[in-house]
């Protein structure tokens, strides 16, 4: 008799994981768990920094998130589009670009190889446009790290 497995089990949604997905979700910034930490406690001031670290990793594993990093930086984004990035090297700012279908000569190469490219990942590295103009040396208001 062939061994049946069970399908997964789906989680409740709390209203904590609720509230932390709802968050990312509302911004752009691609929001660092301790972001999300401080913007859920305006709305719950009882939940804890682990609470919220356990529901974006759910979140995660559910398909309802994605991380980013880069170094020790884990960011979080909502959007599950394909799309690419670009980071500012001086204050953290996080830009989506929107993906060309267009396949790059290093694709058709690895093709022509007999390789299988199931996804890309682009980053473009650089100085944003207030930092290029000299008027951040640190952190960026509008990114959350």
């Amino acid at each position: 008799m062939p061994l049946r497995t069970a399908a997964p089990v789906p989680r409740r949604e709390t209203r904590q994981r609720a509230l932390v997905y709802e968050t990312v979700a509302s911004t752009r910034t691609h929001p660092t768990a301790e972001w999300v930490y401080e913007r859920v406690r305006r709305s719950m001031p009882r939940v804890s920094l682990g609470t919220v670290y356990r529901n974006l990793q759910i979140l995660v594993t559910e398909g309802r998130l994605r991380t980013w990093t880069r170094g020790r930086m884990t960011r979080f984004d909502a959007d599950l589009s394909l799309h690419d990035h670009f980071v500012c090297e001086r204050c953290g700012l996080l830009v989506d670009l929107e993906r060309s279908e267009e396949s790059f000569t290093s694709e058709r190469k690895l093709a022509a190889r007999g390789h299988k490219v199931h996804d890309r990942v682009l980053e473009f590295v650089g100085l944003c446009r207030d930092c290029r103009r000299g008027g951040k040396t640190g952190g960026n208001a509008s990114c959350p790290h």
